[in-house]
């Protein structure tokens, strides 16, 4: 009985090393691929586009590694050998379908969104003014809902009030960010000189712009 338990053990399969390596190898990848994704808008993931780029050829040859494994392991259990390929497929499904950049938009929004409104609502109650160029500097404690150096573009027209705040700004027409209008309106091409290419409502009065 003991000798038929100890066999038994001998011959239970163990977790694949390729599935270990590939499990790590997915991690690091997925979130690589999230930090590019996430910081294109203000050019700070673009330190991990090449790597990001070189690991994606690597995950192509695991797959491939993981077909060959698959037919010499089957001895031990299907699914035990069909599991590095699940997992690079897998891998592979998320960093090519999934938004990371949308999701973490969203994110930002969702969680700044009552300092925004408190700033929309000073503007609109003359609290801050902006000065003649239709800037105004944010106090500090708001200044990091803009990185135009803490510095938010105001524009009236008639009883409608516009305000955007900047989430990247390279150029005077190359900016994205989140506008608020008093009228609910989506912005009109040369709103704050932006040529918009992508417009998208957030909620009742916001919306995210991207310009060029």
């Amino acid at each position: 009985m003991s000798q038929t338990i100890l066999s038994d053990d001998l011959y239970k399969p163990d977790f694949p090393s390729l599935g270990l390596f590939s499990t790590w190898f997915g991690v690091v990848l997925i979130g690589l691929t999230a930090v590019l994704q996430a910081g294109q808008s203000s050019r700070d993931g673009y330190w991990a586009q090449p790597l990001v780029e070189g690991l994606q050829f690597v995950l192509l040859a695991l797959i491939l590694a993981s077909l060959f494994y698959l037919p010499f392991r089957a001895e031990r259990g299907v699914k035990w050998a069909a599991l590095p390929l699940a997992i690079n497929v897998g891998t592979l499904i998320i960093v090519q379908l999934v938004p990371f950049a949308d999701l973490w938009e969203t994110l930002r929004f969702r969680w700044r969104i009552s300092q925004y409104e408190a700033v929309a609502q000073m503007v609109e109650s003359g609290e801050l003014l902006p000065g003649e160029n239709g800037m105004i500097n944010l106090p500090e404690a708001y200044q990091y809902l803009s990185v135009d150096s803490g510095r938010i573009w105001v524009e009236t027209e008639g009883e409608t009030t516009a305000v955007f705040f900047f989430t990247e700004k390279n150029a005077p027409r190359n900016f994205a960010g989140y506008l608020y209008r008093s009228d609910n309106n989506p912005p009109q091409q040369g709103d704050f000189l932006g040529r918009w290419r992508y417009v998208a409502q957030k909620q009742v009065h916001w919306y995210f712009c991207i310009s060029e």
